[in-house]
């Protein structure tokens, strides 16, 4: 009791302490001039964000990187007397590509998952504990769920000490990486209602001349009348694109100068969502760029807006007001390669942006970040471009019944679930023009023998296959797809798993 006690005193002071800072950092940066831009090959900007994971859970093993330490220990969130009192990270096994449900990554958990101790800092040892009593949270996935990552890290560049802005949700870290502040606002996903004009990199670029799109890879009305309207020039909806836009730029010359790319549902690697769709989204992504006229042009960022309630054994130091590490992968003919040690955050890629262009620093915030310039030498010979090890010409998804905008249901053990299948472009739409057969296996839980009545291919017909499965026992079971054209697509479903506890594995 004595400890939580001194936990919650932490927590007070420090809610107290950023609450403070966030109001000066909402205020902007008065007086500060823009700096006359630097020569570099650099003219286009991309960065690719996708959605929470720490670094430790997707590259702790990472050769070079300050990854998980040997012998490394939590507490057990098992409160049976007769059990071991400490648990070690558990680094997933071929039947699960991601872990659903469990974790919650909002201000309040994450600071007690953190473990701030007065006079010591942030212990880093509660994530068994909270968020929502998980193992989950110290699930590792190694290589072989994201290859595509893991090749670019080797060939290009990983920032091993990059932190999300924020101890917050998805939404206040995301626009704090365009914005350089989230106006105080830390505790949820909603759209705050805050007059206040953001301010962002968007409206920066429009008054210098310079030119940008953000690539939503979701239907355009879904994003009609939120904040992704409200932080960019009155007047430039049109610059809210899809997908599909992107790689149409690409392919006719007309890729902007900043290019912000989101994900659609299934591809954002958000724990419901398997990694191997992300990933291989990845791949799309950079093989486009290295087989256009922009390559030798453009420096590429993949981010992660925040870890999501995933454990990860670096703490920030408490004055920063930063969460937990977040993997940070720059790729570019100018990238150094190997790992980059220095400590940024993704407004590391704003204050990028700015350097290059001539930009002045939006906040106090951008301004003190690392700008990432010591991450490239533009003297080098360039580096040679990457080979995608996946990177199909379509992916298969997995999708609910309510198709695109939905993800698999979690079933009990003995329950149906529906899926719908859809082939999508690399723009994440549904590719209607697509018919044939898909090859579909199970890998299920060790020990386990394979789900009768598994159907070993379904058919697609306009570029879609419905089909149900039902599993009748516990635990995470991986499902994997070949269809037509080589397309390829993974899903994890989650079959009564509950809290506090490590599924059959």
């Amino acid at each position: 009791m004595k400890r939580y006690r001194l936990l919650a005193a932490g927590i007070a002071i420090l809610v107290a302490a950023v609450a403070a800072a966030a109001v000066y950092l909402s205020a902007g940066a008065p007086g500060t001039m823009a700096a006359p831009g630097v020569s570099t090959p650099v003219r286009h900007v991309i960065e690719v964000m996708l959605e929470n994971h720490t670094f430790d859970n997707l590259f702790g093993t990472f050769p070079g990187a300050d990854g998980i330490p040997a012998g490394t220990t939590l507490l057990s969130p098992n409160t049976d007397s007769s059990l071991a009192p400490s648990v070690h990270p558990v680094f997933a096994a071929p039947n699960e590509g991601d872990v659903l449900g469990a974790l919650k990554n909002g201000r309040a958990q994450l600071q007690m998952a953190m473990d701030y101790a007065p006079g010591k800092g942030y212990q880093m040892d509660h994530f068994t504990l909270l968020p929502a009593d998980s193992m989950a949270s110290i699930t590792e996935f190694g290589p072989q769920f994201d290859p595509n990552q893991q090749y670019l890290g080797r060939h290009y560049e990983l920032a091993d000490h990059n932190f999300q802005p924020f101890i917050a949700p998805t939404m206040p870290n995301v626009m704090g990486a365009l914005n350089g502040t989230s106006h105080g606002w830390f505790y949820n996903n909603l759209n705050p209602n805050d007059t206040r004009p953001w301010n962002s990199i968007f409206d920066e670029m429009t008054a210098a001349g310079r030119s940008w799109k953000i690539y939503y890879a979701l239907p355009r009305p879904v994003l009609d009348g939120t904040l992704w309207e409200k932080i960019i020039p009155r007047g430039h909806e049109g610059d809210i694109a899809s997908g599909d836009q992107f790689f149409t730029d690409i392919a006719h010359g007309a890729l902007p100068d900043f290019s912000f790319i989101r994900p659609g549902v299934g591809y954002s690697g958000e724990p419901e969502e398997d990694l191997g769709n992300p990933d291989a989204w990845i791949g799309q992504l950079v093989n486009a760029v290295v087989h256009s006229q922009y390559w030798n042009s453009t420096a590429i960022f993949v981010s992660y807006d925040e870890g999501g309630g995933f454990w990860d054994h670096v703490a920030p130091t408490a004055a920063s007001g930063y969460g937990t590490r977040t993997p940070l992968t720059i790729i570019s003919p100018y990238a150094r390669p190997g790992v980059y040690h220095q400590q940024t955050t993704n407004v590391s890629i704003l204050s990028f942006m700015q350097k290059i262009w001539g930009l002045a620093p939006l906040t106090p915030l951008n301004n003190r970040q690392n700008n990432l310039m010591s991450a490239f030498d533009f003297r080098q010979a360039p580096l040679p471009a990457p080979v995608m090890p996946v990177a199909p010409a379509r992916t298969l998804a997995f999708h609910g019944p309510g198709g695109i905008l939905t993800n698999i249901a979690e079933p009990g053990p003995g329950r149906p679930v529906s899926i719908s299948l859809w082939v999508q472009t690399p723009g994440l739409s549904l590719d209607s023009g697509v018919s044939g057969t898909v090859q579909l296996s199970v890998t299920p839980p060790p020990g386990l023998a394979l789900p009768a009545g598994i159907p070993s291919s379904v058919t697609l017909i306009g570029g879609q296959a419905n089909f149900t499965l039902t599993f009748r026992t516990v635990g995470y079971y991986r499902l994997a797809a070949t269809g037509p054209d080589r397309s390829v697509g993974w899903a994890t479903v989650d079959v009564g798993t509950t809290a506090g506890t490590a599924p059959p594995r």
